[in-house]
């Protein structure tokens, strides 16, 4: 209380010099002071005694002021303030700099320094937010998740396949992804991750028992090999894309199934057993469903933030709607504009996509967007995986499960067996 008194005495100077005796007659009249000294406020108003140099001392219950000579002794007993007289805590928008004094003469002006002040602070708060503390907790949320997930994976670490004999798996989900292919998504026993290496491959055959099983020359069910495009680290689950080949054997079949249907698979087959970094660039020539493995390699090299291998894929399709995992494809080269590329070819193009070149892949597209094999030597790896038709114009065929003799484009750019991997 004692400071609250000075702080009113002081207050009362200040109106005193500024405002003439008449105001502070009225004061003192609020704080309950002798009228005794009424004939002091017709002085000048340093002869009040409330110079920052009197001597001011304060009792639990009264006020003593020693005036100045000539003036008396009061004893002011200590008053309830009016709320008119008490002092508040001024607002920063109350400064002088949002609200400047108009000059001389002239009349009071809006001032608008309030509202660009909170729009500047504001703005660089949300540039200072998105450039700094959203990647930061995305990247945190995403280590998280990733810990999760492992932790899940790691839980039930029983393998999901059998490399020697077929096991059924329960269909979870089938989603259409384009006019003649789909996304099959199987449920795994115990709910645990594949966690199959890069590229590996499955293969998959009718459960046993089902019906309008087709058959092979030898009267046994057919069996053909596909490379899930999941995540190998997510638990309980992978997916496999399939496309349609009307002439197919096995694609027919599997387009039949419904949810809650069984598939056989057995493995993995270990294919390309990639490493990172391994090579400076590395060429990817695709066709229809044979881009899975390609997308498989190429996905898990760029996850790595290490990764400074360049990628370049040329990826040949019927038509633009065939074009299949091209969002997926899209959303890579935009997040990695400088170790992957991608390419697409159709024999028939029918839109004005200007991202789409009419055509088969040739020797000519194989020099023009892959490195030369004599410069790049070891340095370089090209992977192929594609229809027979283009397996034989770009690299030559496969000799069962053995790589084959090197012939086609390739062969013709100058690459040697070495260089080249075929899925």
């Amino acid at each position: 209380m004692s400071a609250l008194v000075i702080q009113r005495a002081m207050l009362l100077r200040c109106k005193a010099i500024k405002e003439g005796p008449a105001l502070v007659q009225n004061a003192y009249k609020h704080l309950g002071v002798s009228p005794t000294l009424s004939h002091t406020l017709n002085r000048s108003p340093s002869l009040l005694g409330i110079s920052p140099f009197s001597s001011l001392s304060f009792g639990p219950q009264k006020v003593s002021n020693n005036l100045t000579p000539g003036s008396s002794f009061v004893s002011v007993r200590r008053p309830h303030l009016p709320q008119t007289m008490q002092t508040r805590q001024k607002s920063i928008f109350e400064h002088r700099w949002f609200h400047p004094e108009p000059k001389p003469g002239e009349p009071p002006k809006q001032s608008y320094r309030v509202f660009w002040t909170m729009t500047i602070f504001l703005g660089a708060f949300s540039a200072a937010y998105l450039q700094w503390v959203a990647p930061y907790l995305q990247e945190r949320n995403a280590a998280s998740g990733a810990a999760v997930t492992g932790a899940a994976a790691l839980a039930n670490a029983e393998p999901v396949f059998d490399k020697d004999k077929f096991q059924d798996y329960t269909i979870k989900s089938i989603k259409p992804y384009n006019a003649n292919t789909k996304l099959f998504t199987f449920a795994t026993p115990q709910g645990q991750a594949t966690n199959l290496s890069v590229a590996s491959a499955l293969f998959a055959r009718p459960a046993e028992g089902a019906e309008n099983v087709p058959l092979n020359d030898k009267g046994e069910p057919v069996v053909r090999w596909y490379t899930p495009v999941s995540d190998a680290g997510v638990p309980g689950e992978f997916t496999l894309m399939i496309k349609r080949y009307d002439d197919g054997k096995l694609t027919p079949y599997i387009h039949s199934l419904k949810e809650g249907d069984k598939l056989a698979f057995k493995g993995p087959i270990k294919k390309f057993a990639y490493k990172a970094n391994e090579f400076e660039q590395v060429g990817l020539i695709g066709g229809g469903s044979g881009i899975t493995p390609l997308y498989q390699i190429v996905r898990h090299a760029l996850k790595d933030k290490s990764n400074t291998t360049k990628f370049t894929l040329l990826y040949g399709n019927l038509t633009e709607d065939d074009i299949l995992l091209r969002r997926e494809l899209d959303e890579l080269k935009r997040q990695h504009p400088r170790t992957f590329d991608v390419v697409y070819f159709v024999d028939k193009k029918t839109t004005g996509d200007k991202e789409v070149q009419s055509g088969f892949i040739g020797i000519k597209d194989v020099k023009a967007y892959l490195p030369d094999p004599k410069v790049a030597g070891s340095k370089v790896k090209v992977f192929v995986c594609g229809p027979p038709g283009q397996m034989q114009a770009i690299s030559g065929t496969k000799a069962g499960m053995k790589q084959g003799e090197l012939s086609g484009a390739l062969k013709e750019a100058g690459f040697i067996e070495e260089q080249v991997y075929k899925f």
